[in-house]
């Protein structure tokens, strides 16, 4: 017998529509931009498992809901996403680990670049077919946009856990938010601050940047074709 709890969860997540998650991935963008403490510290462990991550959960779980995935899926994804949460939180918070392994970030980064890599190109599939201009459309976009940062920082991410000398950091801001910063400069083309020092940190620049410019050129023209097709009409 299902949870009433939970009837209600995916009544409220099938009511939110692509204006909401655009909304939730800029909420997402700007918790990452922050200088919060790290997760080695309490303080950033608190704010980490009671706020970000429930909110990243969150707005991958929405996305696959709305990009309109497979069910069977969808329940796969929040049973793995919710059993790397607890032993994320468990090797965190133990006595033994704080922190000093990094295969447990490399893992949840590595499930949150694969779903974000799944809701990306759903979504971008689901705008590409419609037929006409709306706002799903234009929220869509932003969604879209919003997740090749998302994205590049969860590779940076992996990559900084694997090889952290890969990366020139700032002393005086958190880490998280400089691959941040790195991965918003690389997505818009202009630059960050900090530099790298391996061709694994080059390569994701350079698919940010093509990938983002060859986003914006694409669906640019996709939108202009879509609304001068409905004025000839």
């Amino acid at each position: 017998m299902r949870s009433p709890l939970i009837d209600d969860v995916n009544s409220f997540v099938g009511r939110l529509r692509f204006q909401h998650l655009a909304v939730l991935m800029t909420a997402e963008l700007f918790l990452l931009g922050i200088a919060f403490p790290d997760a080695t510290e309490l303080t950033g462990d608190v704010l980490l498992f009671l706020l970000l991550a429930p909110l990243q959960f969150f707005n991958r779980y929405v996305g696959l809901k709305l990009s309109g995935e497979r069910p069977r899926l969808i329940t796969l994804y929040r049973h793995i996403f919710t059993i790397i949460l607890l032993l994320w939180l468990l090797w965190e918070l133990a006595p033994f680990g704080l922190g000093a392994d990094p295969g447990i970030h490399v893992m949840v980064y590595a499930a949150l670049t694969a779903v974000s890599g799944i809701v990306l190109v759903r979504i971008v599939y689901k705008i590409w077919t419609i037929p006409s201009i709306n706002s799903d459309v234009l929220f869509g976009i932003i969604i879209c946009y919003a997740t090749v940062i998302v994205v590049g920082f969860e590779l940076h991410a992996i990559n900084h856990q694997l090889q952290p000398g890969a990366y020139n950091f700032l002393p005086d801001m958190k880490h998280h938010s400089q691959l941040l910063f790195l991965s918003m400069g690389s997505t818009t083309t202009l630059g960050g601050p900090i530099t790298v020092n391996n061709t694994t940190a080059q390569l994701i620049n350079y698919f940010q940047a093509y990938l983002s410019q060859l986003f914006l050129v694409v669906f640019v023209s996709r939108m202009i074709g879509l609304h001068t097709g409905s004025n000839e009409a």
